[in-house]
């Protein structure tokens, strides 16, 4: 293992920052349709004693639950295009080491 150096795939890191932007458009789908069904089925459970502490422990978490999972469209587009500039920084870092060397020789 010693002396092998460090190995990046700026190809392969670069492809798979593609597929983040799927994974959004689903979460982004997975948090509307959720939204959709707890809007459609209200509180339903009940105004009594019992139903009142349910909703005293559930509704804040739910809420911040559902918050969470809104955002995650947004935070998934952004690791995908940090992952890109990362593949980019490393291409632009070979082609910089491949002209020093280059220059080098010349």
């Amino acid at each position: 293992m010693a002396g092998e150096g460090f190995r990046a795939d700026a190809d392969a890191l670069a492809a798979r920052a593609g597929q983040f932007d799927a994974l959004a458009q689903r979460a982004g789908a997975i948090h509307r349709d959720l939204d959709d069904v707890l809007s459609a089925v209200g509180e339903c459970w009940g105004g009594d004693e019992v139903g009142r502490s349910f909703a005293s422990g559930y509704l804040g978490a739910a809420r911040d639950t559902l918050g969470d999972l809104g955002a995650l469209p947004g935070r998934l587009g952004d690791v995908g295009g940090r992952f890109l500039g990362t593949a980019e920084g490393y291409r632009g870092g070979d082609a910089d080491n491949a002209r020093t060397i280059g220059s080098a020789d010349a």
